[in-house]
């Protein structure tokens, strides 16, 4: 016979991007964060990856490509934030509508969306260049953070006013109205407990996304949801203090952390099955001297070092694409950056080759750079510091082992991450295979 409705499952994954649980449940006694404590106290297993070199696949656009799609980082080959046309892979979502359930994914990282079926909505990372929300009018909600996301160092107010009035147009209807006065609300907070900066803006946008998750949910009831939120991961990196000290930006962030989980829990259905993973998890490293530069305009940059012709499809930090129009021009940049120093003697950029006509590169060094220091390219000179800012010094860096905490779900104690994608599938059976009574 076939599955009865009340054997129906459902199930909600919160890859919250590389939490620490210690850390977390520290601060939910320091802070009383009664939805942190929830999350911790559900059953718990423990991750692994095979990958150890941080920006060489110890990373989360590495590693939640294997959770997606069910393959480790040496079968699934991918390396870089936005390489979504190479995975033709089926992805988890597009792995339970084969056996006949529908599903409704936000804001994951380095995913395509895949095949369409079964498929209630769609957003994909701001990195994912290639990516398309849907429905469609969620691009309008997207552009916005796509353009804050890539260019926050050096603002050209064209561009992200075009941004912002597509991101109003898409607030215009009145039924989006009272999300939008729950998120101002929020926002007139958020200014007032760390000001305004692009750290408030990462930790408010995490806010809306779930506002808009939780709305999407209600209304399609999706049997998988699934949400990636990067709000902890961004200051873990930049904020992490020792003991009870609390930045502004972490303070804020935790705060809507536990109202982020509070909203989440609330939106679960009487047996709906639950799954929050960090992918991968941080320590502290704040004892270290590692520093964190990235390049003020990521266009200007290139133009800077020499590099003529190319298109730069900035990533999250240090690192970007670059695409130009044809292999000649794309030989002529590889050769250039890869001749690149530091005055002080440290290589400039790791070089990678990526296609034919496509070159990706990221800062190889991550010590305190002098205030005189300069980027030399054969009998080329220029001022670090004119093309390149220092973001922070770094407190978090990325660790092999990640968390899973679950809720009505079966889990062994310790598993690869990747191999979370099988235990999701089995917990929709094949809607299609006739059961014997």
């Amino acid at each position: 016979m076939i599955i009865e409705s009340s054997q129906h499952p459902r199930l909600l994954l919160v890859e919250l991007n590389e939490f620490n649980p210690e850390y977390l449940r520290h601060m939910a006694e320091v802070m009383d964060l009664s939805n942190v404590r929830t999350l911790l106290r559900f059953q718990h297993a423990r991750t692994t990856t095979n990958d150890f070199v941080e920006h060489q696949g110890l990373d989360p656009w590495v590693q939640w490509v294997g959770v997606h799609s069910g393959k480790p980082s040496e079968q699934h080959r991918v390396k870089r934030l936005g390489a979504t046309r190479a995975q033709t892979f089926p992805q988890m979502w597009n792995a339970v509508a084969d056996r006949g359930y529908s599903w409704g994914v936000w804001g994951v990282m380095n995913a395509p969306r895949g095949a369409a079926s079964g498929g209630q909505f769609f957003m994909p990372d701001p990195w994912s260049f290639d990516e398309r929300a849907h429905p469609e009018e969620l691009n309008d909600l997207l552009a916005l953070p796509r353009y804050a996301a890539t260019n926050y160092l050096d603002v050209n107010y064209r561009s992200a006013f075009v941004g912002l009035m597509r991101w109003a147009r898409y607030w215009a209807p009145p039924a989006h109205w009272p999300l939008l006065a729950r998120f101002m609300i929020k926002t007139i907070h958020g200014v007032i407990v760390s000001g305004i900066n692009v750290h408030t803006f990462v930790t408010l946008l995490d806010y809306l996304s779930v506002l808009y998750f939780v709305r999407l949910r209600n209304l399609g009831q999706p049997d998988l949801s699934v949400i990636f939120l990067n709000v902890i991961a961004h200051l873990q990196h930049q904020f992490w203090l020792d003991g009870d000290q609390l930045s502004p930006e972490m303070k804020l962030g935790l705060e809507v952390l536990d109202a982020i989980l509070g909203m989440l829990f609330a939106s679960r259905s009487a047996n709906e099955s639950i799954l929050i993973m960090n992918g991968l998890k941080q320590e502290n490293v704040g004892s270290k001297d590692s520093h964190v530069y990235r390049q003020t305009n990521p266009q200007e940059a290139i133009r800077a070092l020499g590099v003529e012709g190319g298109i730069v499809e900035q990533c999250m930090t240090h690192d970007a694409h670059v695409l130009f129009d044809n292999s000649a021009e794309a030989d002529l940049a590889e050769r250039q950056l890869r001749r690149c120093v530091l005055s002080d003697g440290h290589e400039a950029f790791y070089v990678e080759r990526e296609g034919p006509t496509r070159v990706f590169y990221q800062l190889a060094f991550e010590h305190k750079v002098a205030d005189d220091t300069c980027l030399v390219c054969d009998n080329y000179s220029q001022p670090f510091f004119k093309v390149f800012q220092l973001v922070c010094k770094r407190t978090g860096a990325h660790v092999p082992d990640g968390d899973v905490f679950y809720d009505r779900i079966s889990l062994p104690d310790e598993l690869p991450n990747h191999e979370i994608f099988s235990h999701v599938l089995a917990h929709f059976p094949d809607k299609h295979i006739m059961r014997p009574a």
